[in-house]
Order: C-alpha cells, then structure tokens, then sequence
C-alpha cells in the first residue's frame, strides 16, 4: 500500500511465471502468499472488543495464532510490531487498518512456504537480510504439520481468545459484491500500481 510495486517485486518474473500481485488495504510491507505452504488469516472486530493501543492490538488478536500453536507444543514469541517468531526467525507478520470503528488485521502462518521462490520475487531492501538467514517456516524447523492440522489449531486457538466461533456460509449477495470488487478494484492496474 505504501510501497512502489516495481521496487518491491520482480513483475517480469511474476509476469512470465503466472505469478499473480495484489497491494493490500492495511499498507505494511510485501507479503509472498503460497498457498500450498502458508495459512493467510483475516480478524474483524469491533474497535470496542480489542486494546484501543495498536501494539496491545495487534498482540491480543495474534493471541489466537500463538493459543493456537501452543496446542500443538510451538512455542512462538510475538515481536513487536506485527510478526510471530520461532527461534528468533519471522514466522508469522500481519498487518491492521482501523475505519469507522472496525480492525481489519490479516496475517500469514508458514507452515512450508517455498522461501526460494519468496527470495526470487521479493526485492528486499539492501538494509534486511537475505530471507532464508531471518524467515522461516514451520517444516523447516522440524514440525511436520499439514494444513487441516494447522486450520483446526487456528480455530481452537482463535476460540479460546475471541470465544466459540459461529461456522457460516457466505451468502450470494455477499459473494456478488465479493467477486465485483474483485473485478472493478482489486485486479486493477490503477488500484494495484497506486502508492
């Protein structure tokens, strides 16, 4: 969101390889999805039921991820401002925005993200460190976990922190405006290039 998009991806490479880019509403830093290696998660709330403080917010709603992991014996640390580590390494970073009373914030878990190819489409700045020496992922460090695993973990972890969660289907409507932002906004060069 506050980044310029040719100086924080390689869009040729992403071009050429199908590689799909987006920018995201709450601004922070590049983010490299994998869907196949990484959990991405979104919180919604009212600014009434999270700390007012953003650190203190940011800490509270990452609470789920950590209650959540700990079932399963990982002992992450939260790192202020925004990232989950696990033996000193980035293991988890989200992002928040606050409008008209609501917190937004959405984060990833990496769970056996391909860090090569995070390495090869991130331009990271000469100031941080090569990705493989300060990222990581749970399989590097020796949990073999799959998805489902890990979801089921989450929810538990997120029910103990926010309370019993009510399973839901989007409904039509809902998925109307969804798939039209999407088209009209979301994958939009205008949106997309916009710093």
């Amino acid at each position: 969101y506050f980044q310029r998009l040719e100086s924080s991806i390689d869009i040729d490479y992403c071009n050429k390889n199908n590689i799909d880019y987006v920018r995201r509403i709450t601004g922070g830093g590049n983010v490299f999805h994998d869907s196949e290696g990484e959990i991405t998660y979104s919180v919604v709330m009212s600014e009434k039921n999270a700390p007012e403080n953003i650190l203190d917010s940011f800490h509270y709603i990452y609470g789920g991820v950590i209650k959540g992991l700990n079932t399963l014996g990982i002992n992450v640390e939260f790192k202020p401002l925004n990232d989950l580590t696990l033996n000193s390494k980035k293991l988890s970073g989200s992002a928040q925005t606050r409008r008209l009373g609501v917190i937004l914030q959405h984060g990833t878990l990496m769970y056996n993200t391909d860090l090569e190819l995070m390495e090869r489409v991130l331009r990271i700045s000469d100031k941080k460190i090569e990705i493989k020496k300060r990222v990581t992922n749970l399989s590097i460090e020796g949990y073999s976990l799959n998805k489902k695993e890990l979801l089921k973990c989450l929810k538990e972890g997120f029910e103990e922190t926010f309370g019993k969660a009510k399973e839901d289907n989007i409904s039509k409507e809902e998925l109307s405006i969804a798939r039209k932002l999407s088209l009209d906004k979301y994958q939009s060069d205008e949106w997309n290039q916009k710093r």
